[in-house]
């Protein structure tokens, strides 16, 4: 006999995690799956991730609504000013947080403070069983349920959400096609230290190579992403520290002083992964498993958190998995449409504008920066996107708790 639940969720990174904390008050049973084995809570996991996470505003309201925030905002540092420029070329957009009568503009938080702030919060709720580790190997998806396959018993779910990632097991499995679009670049990243005070500013600097940014960590650190072609990265990625972190600073320049250390450098291909059918009887696709984008202005993850805050708001709203679930899974993927459409065109955008190596878009980029910056109204329009102002799920925005009626 299978396990038996009303919610399944594959994946167990950020948004599965997210949402099963989102679901956390939904009636019914709930299972959290995920292929690894939990990591040790003391951080010393030799495969341990290094990273930090930009968090736009939005998304920090919505871990604040979800009771996660106030343990995971010890470990933040606030995004309180922006600066954007072209190597070379006249013009730079500098955006400052107290223009915009915010506090800051995001948050970067450590990835593994992130994980393990959701898994120490979904501990509190009976109704939610971690089941780990499965590894999913067969799905069969009927009109009332869905059953996994897996190492150990099956399990069986009225609902299912698929959360696990751009190479989606589930997506594969059901034969649901994805458009991609390979834009053939390799994104490098990694930490660096600094030799003097970011003062909490993001820095997106259009290079030669490709677009490097920069974001404040805490002290003198910062981590990078630098977008290059794939020639160019595999050319980089072979140079010892000394000569990597010399090629960088001349990219990006002195405005931070010397970069004195560069961290462990990792890799990985650039694609825009789009799915044609984001629901499938009653299974659901969330997050990279449904999109997954471009990583320029850091918009893939914060616009799978509001895929968490749609269809969560979607599911609160249903008075547990019954046979309506159908059409309101149809309803969610009709209303996301719209926001992922625009995060795509707008994240297509910079990347084709300062990647180009047309004559006349590359001379006129700086001046284009500079008008930017001139012309509010454009200038606001691209905080709105990046900030997850699109979201309609108003519940979650404001920060309002989802433990209240």
């Amino acid at each position: 006999m299978p396990r038996c639940y009303d919610i399944a969720i594959v994946g167990g990174g950020f948004v599965g995690n997210t949402l099963a904390c989102a679901l956390a008050t939904v009636p019914g049973q709930i299972a959290l799956i995920e292929g690894k084995p939990i990591s040790p809570a003391n951080g010393k996991s030799p495969n341990r991730d290094e990273r930090s996470i930009a968090l736009a505003l939005a998304s920090q309201k919505m871990f604040d609504a979800l009771g996660v925030w106030e343990q995971l905002g010890l470990h933040s540092i606030a995004i309180k000013r922006i600066h954007i420029s072209d190597q070379g070329r006249f013009g730079a957009l500098r955006l400052d947080s107290r223009n915009y009568e915010s506090e800051c503009f995001g948050y970067m938080v450590p990835a593994e403070k992130l994980i393990l702030s959701l898994q120490k919060h979904l501990q509190g709720f009976e109704n939610i069983q971690r089941v780990q580790p499965y590894k999913v190997s067969d799905i069969e998806s009927h009109k009332d349920r869905v059953v996994l396959h897996g190492n150990g018993e099956s399990i069986q779910a009225k609902l299912l959400v698929a959360a696990d990632g751009s190479q989606s097991y589930i997506r594969n499995k059901l034969g649901i096609s994805v458009q991609e679009n390979n834009y053939h670049q390799t994104a490098i990243v990694g930490n660096i230290s600094i030799d003097s005070d970011h003062q909490f500013t993001a820095y997106e600097r259009f290079t030669r190579y490709g677009p490097l940014t920069l974001l404040p960590h805490a002290g003198n650190n910062c981590g990078f992403i630098w977008v290059l072609p794939n020639h160019v990265a595999a050319e980089l990625l072979a140079r010892p520290d000394e000569d990597f972190l010399l090629t960088m600073q001349r990219a990006f320049g002195y405005r931070l002083g010397y970069f004195s250390r560069v961290g462990k450098r990792f890799s990985f291909p650039l694609s825009l992964l789009v799915s044609q059918q984001r629901v499938h009887q009653r299974v659901v696709l969330i997050g990279n498993a449904a999109q997954t984008l471009h990583p320029i202005g850091a918009q893939s993850l914060n616009l799978a958190l509001r895929d968490v805050v749609e269809l969560s708001e979607t599911l609160h709203s249903t008075p547990g998995v019954s046979d309506e679930i159908h059409e309101k899974l149809h309803i969610y993927a009709t209303a996301r449409q719209s926001d992922i459409r625009r995060t795509i065109r707008l994240t297509n955008l910079f990347n084709f504008l300062f990647t180009t190596n047309d004559p006349l878009l590359s001379r006129t980029r700086g001046m284009g920066l500079a008008l930017l910056g001139a012309v509010p109204i454009m200038e606001s329009y691209i905080l709105k996107q990046s900030s997850g102002a699109p979201s309609t799920a108003a519940r979650f925005l404001p920060g309002n708790s989802l433990q209240s009626p």
